[in-house]
């Protein structure tokens, strides 16, 4: 029997995807009953192949973990989404919504209409301010990522943030924690900073990971950014500040040195951002900080947050209040901190979270407005039964005075039907007119065109260099002027017999043929004239491009002009020419 009490969770991470089952026990607290991870080796800022890797750690998690149909809460990773901290002035809780809409639409960087965005007021009600945090991710960014698990035959019951997530898993599992807390989500393309002080919350991500230690370990020792990450993996910790004895071996305290400089960046820019929260937020500096993701199993990342902030620091444990099954207890233990924001999508199964950010993607929106409709259907379709009867029986009583009807329309039917075959015969006799007076009007229209083609030879002329001897028009190469062409019954037959015995277009051009005087521009004035003909495309097609016009030239200074002559293709359909 399939395990309905059961529901499952996936946190969409850059270079991993990690899944879990989890049930509830009689008080309703969290048991996990299994998880699982898939790895996607590619480099996570090559976005080309982010959702193919996706769709296949996803599809590996579905077989392994047997979630096929079970509802689940997926989370996406921080920095695909866009997120804002709003400090709003008081109001009327009725009008919220359109408040906070109005400050979306001011704040979001995308037109409000392609993005899906929630939001989620933070702090107390009380005071001379309301706080709230927006966020909002492109429609299309977030359908393409939820066409991947729909497409693996997931049920998606929500979609959440990894920072919200975060930080509902860690109010869960450290309830008695009320100073201001750092927690520090160490992501492979970027890092979460979660500010929780009491009540508030502050998020900001950074994009430095580990895939950012990877690519500096890959460029400065030039290895592929896979051998880089397998050698970050296998020998690679966070060298110790100051003077200390380097590893023995070379390869291992040169990586050491690399991810102390990366990290070394993280740390300024947690810097910046604990002043942020401090100055723009009104916060307090942190007295604990907290490390959670799966850079937090990195060795001496523990002392190096130590040693630059002077502070308490710990790896975050998720699974506090977390009972764990005995098939999930081994892999909880060593990956424990990687699982932050699987227990925090977990609690939104039970609807105990203290943020409640959800960002809907369409098919799901589509889905639960359907169920929304469900009883209405219900309802309208048993008032359709009830209408069908009553219609069939008013049918029964209409039949009889319907059947005399229809025999006194069949008379007038047939009286119609042969008035209208009367039309139809006529019609036809129109359409035959219509034809025959066509090829009048084409015969008319073509009285013209000698006229409009020598006005567009004549508007062409730009001075007086140049003259036209002669005009012909050519068709399949042959001149149509019937002193032109040979009588002798003997003489093979012409290229335009020979197209319109094969039923093919005829191809008509324009010969021109005349004379150009001397001027400085010399045989250029001839091309011009051709090249400005050439380009009345309505009226010439294309030329061969191996067509050029033929023009004598020549040095005498007693000679007055010279000759040319070239050929222009007719548009087909211009003009129909008749032997």
């Amino acid at each position: 029997m399939a395990d309905t009490s059961s529901f499952a969770v996936l946190n969409l991470g850059s270079q991993r995807v990690s899944g879990a089952v989890f049930t509830k026990d009689r008080s309703g607290g969290l048991v996990l009953k299994q998880v699982e991870f898939a790895e996607m080796y590619g480099d996570p800022s090559m976005e080309a192949t982010r959702l193919p890797q996706l769709h296949a750690a996803v599809l590996e998690l579905v077989d392994k973990l047997k979630i096929k149909g079970k509802p689940v809460w997926y989370a996406i990773a921080g920095h695909v989404v866009f997120t804002r901290f709003v400090k709003l002035p008081p109001f009327q809780d009725d009008k919220a919504d359109q408040i906070v809409e109005f400050e979306a639409r001011q704040n979001v960087p995308f037109p409000i209409n392609e993005v899906i965005w929630d939001y989620e007021f933070l702090g107390e009600k009380t005071g001379p301010e309301r706080e709230v945090v927006l966020v909002a991710i492109r429609a299309d960014a977030l359908n393409d990522i939820n066409f991947q698990l729909e497409s693996n035959h997931v049920s998606v019951a929500g979609v959440d943030l990894a920072p919200m997530a975060v930080y509902n898993a860690f109010r869960h599992a450290y309830p008695d924690v009320e100073e201001s807390s750092l927690i520090v989500d160490l992501g492979s393309k970027s890092t979460n900073l979660v500010f929780a002080e009491g009540d508030r919350l502050f998020t900001r991500n950074i994009l430095v990971g580990g895939a950012t230690v990877s690519g500096a370990i890959a460029k400065e020792m030039q290895l592929q950014f896979g051998d880089a990450e397998a050698q970050k993996r296998a020998h690679g910790f966070i060298a110790p500040g100051g003077a200390y004895e380097p590893h023995e071996d070379e390869t291992v305290d040169a990586i050491s040195r690399i991810m102390r400089n990366t990290m070394t960046r993280l740390h300024g820019e947690i810097i910046r951002t604990v002043n942020f929260y401090r100055t723009q937020q009104g916060g307090t500096p942190p007295r604990r900080i907290f490390i959670c993701g799966g850079g937090a199993q990195t060795p001496m990342v523990v002392e190096f947050f130590q040693e630059k902030f002077n502070l308490p620091v710990e790896v975050l444990n998720p699974l506090r209040g977390v009972q764990v099954s005995g098939s999930a207890d081994a892999a909880a233990r060593v990956q424990a901190a990687g699982m932050t924001e699987l227990v925090g999508l977990a609690l939104r199964h039970l609807g105990t979270v203290p943020v409640e950010i959800e960002l809907v993607p369409d098919s799901v929106a589509l889905a639960r407005d359907s169920a929304k409709r469900a009883p209405f259907l219900v309802m309208a379709a048993v008032c359709l039964f009830a209408l069908l009867g009553a219609g069939i029986y008013y049918f029964k009583q209409a039949g009889a005075v319907t059947a005399n009807k229809v025999a006194a329309l069949k008379t007038k039917y047939d009286d119609l039907n042969q008035q209208d075959n009367q039309r139809k015969k006529l019609e036809g006799q129109l359409d035959e007119l219509r034809r025959q007076s066509a090829q009048l009007q084409d015969a008319v229209k073509s009285r013209g065109w000698w006229d409009r083609l020598l006005a567009l030879l004549n508007s062409k002329y730009e001075d007086d260099y140049i003259w036209i001897t002669q005009l012909e028009i050519l068709k399949n190469g042959q001149p149509m002027t019937p002193t032109l062409v040979a009588s002798s019954s003997s003489a093979p037959p012409s290229t335009a017999s020979t197209a319109a015995a094969a039923g093919q277009e005829p191809k008509y051009e324009l010969s021109v043929q005349g004379l150009y005087r001397k001027n400085a521009k010399g045989q250029q004035v001839v091309y011009d004239y051709y090249n400005s003909l050439k380009a009345v495309t309505d009226v010439f097609a294309t030329p061969d491009p191996t067509s050029k016009p033929e023009v004598t030239a020549g040095l005498d200074d007693d000679r007055y002009a010279y000759s040319f002559k070239f050929r222009l293709p007719i548009q087909p359909g211009t003009m129909k020419f008749e032997k």
